[in-house]
């Protein structure tokens, strides 16, 4: 089951353990009932994504506003998290193409 989530994307990480790579995402998305979410401001969530999500991500400047696409993946502890599996501009383009375009031709 796919879900697309609507997201300013802060930043992205990534890890080599043992040549296995490891890759997340750092989002947030604005508090819209303060007492139904006990938040305030904006809510940060760290979410896993596949590596080559990760190569691609070449915006301009951060944040920047993303439709992710995720997935329900097995994760420790026999537990179900969200998984990225894209990432899209809200202009329909990638990271990369954005940052390509905005980057000038010498």
């Amino acid at each position: 089951m796919n879900q697309t989530m609507v997201v300013d994307l802060y930043g992205a990480s990534i890890a080599d353990v043992d040549g296995t790579k490891y890759a997340s995402l750092y989002v947030g998305q604005a508090v819209v009932d303060e007492k139904e979410e006990k938040a305030k401001g904006i809510v940060m969530m760290k979410l896993p994504c596949d590596p080559e999500v990760y190569d691609t991500l070449r915006a301009p400047k951060y944040p920047i506003q993303v439709e992710l696409q995720t997935r329900l993946k097995k994760a420790a502890g026999g537990r179900m998290g969200q998984h990225c599996t894209a990432v899209t501009l809200r202009g329909g383009q990638t990271p990369s193409q954005a940052k390509a375009q905005s980057t000038p031709a010498n």
